[in-house]
């Protein structure tokens, strides 16, 4: 198995500058990976900008369909995609391009829940919509990325080190019986034991792992499209996709929200190049 690395500058899933520009800042601080990472285009689409609850649905639509076929013919090959963003939002065609081949658990590490749908967004913001729109519950253009219905089974999903859920996002997840460690309960209860957990949960079996660089402490890296105070350590979050991989059957990962506009130095970028040199170190 080979890991293949797709970047996606999509930004309109948050409506946030910067984010378009994260994958060919990496590239362009890590030439390493010019010729390692195939980067696929935004593909644009009319808008109708009445809609206030699910902002840019027909381009992140379209661009999560083309990423899933991108994702789903690396898994079909026999490789392991790395997909590398830009918002959240294109976790809705990572996630469709892997389960049309295999029944897969996702292991959503962020500060925030990711759980809204468009009757319930605050901000109407997809990037705060692609776990739920994984799991069937969303707008149909969502949820229906590259093959119709569900892709996850709720049951099979856990979120870890959230700290920003809003109202009814959290009414959602109760509703859902979603398994949510936040951060205030990984901080009590230790990383180490909540980290049992989750390999314990996921022991065996077939695993996405959805890796938002906001999860990560602000103090660290500080190049993330929503910063939220709190969180896991850089080392923490290596430790959690190292022994993740070492547990289960990890199929896929996504890196996303690195937004370089908000780099203070280099920390945030050479924190995605020490996860993918330790993603690819344990897959190829």
């Amino acid at each position: 198995m080979k890991t293949k690395i797709v970047g996606i500058p999509l930004n309109f899933g948050a409506n946030r500058c910067g984010l378009e520009f994260g994958v060919d800042n990496f590239i362009d601080r890590y030439p390493k990976y010019r010729d390692k990472i195939e980067v696929l285009g935004v593909e644009r689409e009319v808008e109708d900008f009445s809609r206030k609850n699910a902002k840019y649905l027909n381009t992140v639509a379209k661009t999560c369909e083309k990423l899933a076929v991108s994702i789903n013919k690396i898994v079909k090959d026999g490789n392991f995609p790395i997909t590398l963003g830009g918002d959240h939002a294109i976790a809705i065609g990572s996630i469709a391009g892997v389960s049309k081949e295999k029944e897969i658990g996702i292991l959503w590490m962020d500060a925030h829940g990711d759980m809204n749908t468009p009757e319930i967004s605050e901000s109407g913001h997809i990037h705060g919509m692609p776990l739920a729109a994984s799991i069937g519950y969303g707008h149909s253009k969502l949820v229906d990325c590259l093959y119709k219905g569900t892709k996850v089974k709720k049951e099979n999903v856990i979120l870890f080190g959230t700290r920003d859920i809003d109202e009814k996002e959290q009414e959602l997840i109760d509703e859902l019986g979603i398994k949510n460690y936040t951060w205030d309960m990984i901080a009590e209860m230790g990383f180490e034991k909540a980290l049992g957990e989750v390999k314990e949960f996921f022991k065996d079996k077939n695993l996405h792992i959805s890796f938002d660089l906001d999860g990560i402490d602000p103090a660290e890296i500080t190049a993330v499209g929503t910063p939220v105070p709190g969180g896991l350590s850089r080392e923490m979050g290596k430790t959690l996709v190292s022994e993740m991989i070492d547990t289960a059957s990890v199929t896929s990962i996504d890196i996303v929200e690195y937004n370089p506009i908000y780099e203070k130095g280099a920390e945030t970028s050479e924190y995605v190049d020490e996860l993918l040199q330790l993603i690819e170190k344990k897959i190829n």
